[in-house]
C-alpha cells in the first residue's frame, strides 16, 4: 500500500522472497477484474430512488373503474392495481393516515380518531394537534425514516406531517391549508423531482381532500363528487406525465404511490341519531365520532354497566355496545384513548348532534371494515413496481415496509405488518 492505494509492483511473500511476474500479472487481472465487478454493482444498486406517496382522502375503492377516473385507471394498468386496499379501524382520515405512514394501528401510533380523549390526560386530540404538541404521536412516519437514515423527505399536506417527531422534520414541508390549488400543489412536486439527483428527495408525500369533501356534502355517487374525481384525476396525469419525462430523459428513478384512507357510505338524515338523546351520566366524557360514540370514565367510581344497560335499552336495533372482543379484533385495546365503553352505528345512521335536523351531509365513513364500501385504494407504477399486475386485497399497514423496501430503509422492528399481499408488486433486481 503506497499513500493508501494498492502497490501491484513485485510482491513479496512473508519470507521476502520474489513472487515471480506471471503470478504478479495474474494477482493484477484479478484486482482489476473485481474493482471493475464492484463498480459495475454499485452503479445498477446506486441510482437515486424517489417514491411520490400521494393520497386522494375519500377515494372508494371501485371508483377506479368509473370514467371519471380514467387517466388513473390507464397509469394502473402500467403498474400494479390493489383491488381493495384494506383500512385500519376507525375508516377516518388521521387514523388511516397515520397508519399508511406509520406502519402501526391506531393504536400503536396514537391517533385513533379526528377527535378523541385520553383517559390519561385532561386535554383532547383534534386534526393537526401533533404539530403544537408531537407528545399525542407515537412510531416513526415514513418521512421521519428518510431523514434519520441520510434521506431527504419532502412532504405537501400529509396529516401530521409538519409535526416534529423525535426532533426531526421533513426537509421541505408545508402546513395545511386547503386553499391552496390543486395546479399549485403538483406545480411544487415536479419542481421537487426536477432538482438534481444529488438533491431530489427519496420521498415526495401529496394529499388531496377534494374527493371526500364532495362525498360528505353530497354523497359518494353524486355528481358533485364525480367532478371532484375527475378534478383530481386530470392533476394525477400531469404528475405522472412529469415523472415518466424525467424518467426517460434523466434516467431518474421515480415510482408513484396512489393511496387512499378509506372509502364513502351513502347516509341518510331521516335517520340520524341525535347524540342529544343519549345518557350522559356524571362520571363519564361523551365524545361524537360520527358513526361511533366513545365514554371515558373519568370517575372510577362511575356505573359502568348502568350506562351499558341503559344504552342497550333505548338502542332499537339502531346501535349497539361494541364488546371487548370484537374490539380486539379490531386492534382497538390497551390504550387510554380507546375509551371505557363504545357504541356503533351502520349506514345509512349516524350519530349527529341534533340528528338530521338542517344535515348537509350526505356521505360518511369510519365504519368497520364489515362496510364494504370502506375498502381504499391503491395503484403503484414506475421503476420500482411490477407492470401490468392485480393484487385482488392487501392492507394499509403493507405500505409502510413496501415503501421502505423500495427505498432501501431499515424499519422499525414493531411495526405490524411485513409487507404482506403488497410485496408482490415490488420489481424484483
Amino acid at each position: 500500500m503506497i499513500g493508501g492505494v494498492p502497490h501491484y509492483g513485485i510482491v513479496r511473500d512473508v519470507r521476502n522472497r520474489p513472487i515471480y511476474p506471471r503470478a504478479n500479472r495474474l494477482i493484477s487481472r484479478l484486482v482489476m477484474t473485481a474493482l471493475c465487478l464492484a463498480a459495475l454493482l454499485w452503479s445498477a444498486t446506486s441510482a437515486a430512488r424517489t417514491l411520490v406517496l400521494v393520497s386522494i382522502d375519500g377515494f372508494r375503492w371501485d371508483y377506479l373503474d368509473w370514467p371519471e377516473a380514467r387517466h388513473m385507471k390507464a397509469i394502473a394498468e402500467q403498474g400494479t392495481r390493489v383491488t381493495k386496499l384494506r383500512t385500519v379501524y376507525p375508516s377516518k382520515t388521521f387514523p388511516g393516515h397515520l397508519s399508511l405512514a406509520t406502519g402501526l394501528h391506531p393504536t400503536g401510533h396514537g391517533i385513533v380518531d379526528n377527535y378523541f380523549c385520553r383517559d390519561d390526560r385532561p386535554d383532547c386530540y383534534s386534526m393537526g394537534s401533533g404539530r403544537k404538541d408531537p407528545s399525542w404521536l407515537d412510531g416513526t412516519p415514513l418521512w421521519t425514516l428518510v431523514e434519520q437514515q441520510g434521506g431527504r423527505a419532502s412532504t405537501f399536506f400529509w396529516p401530521e406531517s409538519d409535526a416534529s417527531i423525535d426532533g426531526t422534520l421533513p426537509t421541505d414541508y408545508r402546513a395545511y391549508d386547503g386553499r391552496v390549488p390543486h395546479q399549485a400543489r403538483i406545480k411544487q412536486v415536479i419542481e421537487w423531482l426536477s432538482l438534481p439527483d444529488t438533491e431530489r428527495p427519496d420521498l415526495v408525500t401529496l394529499y388531496f381532500s377534494a374527493v371526500d369533501s364532495a362525498g360528505h356534502t353530497f354523497g359518494p355517487e353524486a355528481e358533485e363528487t364525480l367532478a371532484a374525481i375527475a378534478e383530481v384525476d386530470r392533476h394525477i396525469a400531469t404528475l405522472w406525465g412529469a415523472i415518466k419525462r424525467l424518467n426517460d430523459e434523466q434516467r431518474a428513478e421515480i415510482s408513484l404511490m396512489l393511496v387512499s384512507d378509506h372509502g364513502m357510505s351513502e347516509v341518510d338524515p331521516e335517520v340520524f341519531i341525535d347524540t342529544n338523546t343519549l345518557p350522559r351520566p356524571k362520571g363519564f366524557k361523551r365524545v361524537n365520532g360520527s358513526t361511533r360514540v366513545t365514554y371515558y370514565q373519568r370517575d372510577p367510581e362511575a356505573d359502568l354497566s348502568g350506562l351499558a344497560n341503559a344504552l342497550t335499552e333505548m338502542s332499537d336495533g339502531r346501535f349497539w355496545v361494541v364488546s371487548q372482543e370484537t374490539l380486539k379484533e379490531r386492534h382497538f385495546v390497551d390504550h387510554p384513548a380507546v375509551g371505557a365503553l363504545m357504541i356503533e352505528t351502520a349506514p345509512p345512521r349516524m350519530f349527529r348532534r341534533g340528528g338530521g335536523e338542517g344535515a348537509d351531509l350526505r356521505g360518511m365513513h369510519g365504519y368497520p371494515l364489515s362496510v364494504e364500501e370502506m375498502a381504499a385504494f391503491l395503484v403503484a407504477v414506475g421503476p420500482g413496481f411490477q407492470s401490468g399486475k392485480v393484487i385482488p386485497e392487501a392492507h394499509q399497514l403493507d405500505v409502510y415496509p413496501v415503501a421502505a423496501e423500495l427505498l432501501s430503509l431499515t424499519v422499525p422492528t414493531d411495526i405490524a405488518s411485513d409487507g404482506g399481499a403488497l410485496r408482490a408488486a415490488l420489481r424484483k433486481p
